[in-house]
Parts: structure tokens; sequence; C-alpha cells
């Protein structure tokens, strides 16, 4: 399941507790409608903690008709950390997917916990290599998969990211409600070619879907090549 580095792609690790504890401690909550903006590209700095409902980071394609997903961004992720802590604007667009409900908090409260707290500095270092490799690992996984395994793989992740069991022989509900098209926008496929693939293993017994809410046999994922294991 990953090509390259321990990171899963496309969802990025949990926040660290230090982390968390602050967004408790000096987070003010907020709620977005599904498809609402978080920040905008090239916007001044924000920083916000996911605790219910996804938002995704989308970037701009001037030669696709949609735009692609950088990331998922689930629970206990923080959006739009890494602009933050390097004080500089992106390029990139956080969205709500379906109703999200976050923590906002002040961009520089995490750089000055760790100026304050050395021991935390080096431990956050790694965790945001880890992000960064994560981001690595969609594009590589894009890029070299194909299709079915692309979904196949994210399919996986999100049972990993939320921390579901896979027993064999089960059907297991997949915790996002995602569109085709979402789903697409994550593994840079088009919304027909989701619902082809959808469709297939819907014949062969592997995935049951109703509107948004999609289960798939746990055999789905049998033989998945994953380096780490």
């Amino acid at each position: 399941m990953r090509q390259i580095f321990h990171a899963l792609p496309w969802i990025p690790p949990k926040e660290p507790r230090e982390v968390a504890e602050l967004f408790s401690q000096y987070g003010v909550p907020l709620t977005y409608k599904s498809g609402q903006l978080l920040k905008s590209r090239g916007e001044n700095n924000k920083l916000f903690l996911i605790t219910k409902g996804a938002a995704a980071y989308y970037i701009a394609d001037r030669y696709k008709s949609h735009p692609s997903v950088l990331n998922l961004l689930i629970p206990g992720r923080s959006a739009c950390d890494l602009s933050a802590l390097t004080e500089t604007k992106v390029n990139v667009t956080t969205r709500a997917i379906g109703p999200c409900e976050v923590l906002a908090m002040h961009p520089h409260l995490i750089s000055k916990f760790m100026l304050e707290h050395s021991e935390f500095s080096l431990d956050y270092a790694k965790h945001v290599v880890f992000k960064q490799e994560c981001s690595i690992e969609a594009m590589v996984a894009n890029f070299t998969l194909e299709p079915a395994e692309r979904l196949r793989r994210l399919l996986k992740v999100l049972l990993i990211s939320y921390e579901k069991p896979i027993p064999p022989n089960s059907w297991i509900r997949i915790p996002l409600d995602l569109t085709n098209e979402q789903y697409g926008s994550v593994v840079n496929l088009t919304r027909v070619s989701v619902s082809r693939l959808f469709s297939d293993w819907t014949s062969k017994g592997l995935l049951k879907k109703s509107v948004r809410t999609v289960y798939v046999m746990s055999s789905l994922f049998d033989n998945m090549y994953d380096w780490v294991k």
C-alpha cells in the first residue's frame, strides 16, 4: 500500500497529543457547510483542527475540468498548519467535504509552543516530515498505480485512518461518505471511471453502495502490496 515511505497516502497522520491539547485550550469551535471554504489559496494564514466531518486540500488544475484533492483531512488532523508554521501563502484551497466542525486557533501558537519546548520541536519536525511523505506517497500512487489499485488502496487507507478493524470475510462500512466524483478527485480518476470500478466490484460481490454509503467485503483488499509489512 506504501510505495516509498512509511506514511499512508492521501490522509495525513493524527496530530501529536500536545497539538490537540493546544487546540482544546485555545481553539474556537466553528461549523462549515458542505463545500464551504475554510481557506482560499493565497489567503493569510489560518489554522484549524478537524473535529467532525472532513475537509480537503484542493489544487486548481488548469488542464482539467475539476480540481484535484491533495489530502483528505479527517478528525484529528490539522488544516493549513504547514503554511502557518512557515508563514507563507500557498496555492491550495481548503474546503469542507460535507458538514464539518473544526477548532480554529491563532496560526502562531504552535510555533510559539515549539520555541518554548525543545523536545516537542524535534517530535513535531518528524511529524511534519511524515505529513509531507503522505502527500508524496499520494502523488506516487496516483502516478504509478492502475486505476483499480488506486481506488482499492484509498478505501483501505480510509479504514486504517479511522482505526476501523478489517476482519476476514466481513462487510465493512467505509467511514467517510464521498461522491464518486470526490473519490475520483483523490485518486485522479473521473466520476465515470469510479462508477465503472464500483459496478465491477458490486457484480463480484465485493462492494455495496447506497447513495454515498459504501460497504466493502474485506476480501477486496486481498493480495495488496505494502512493503512496510
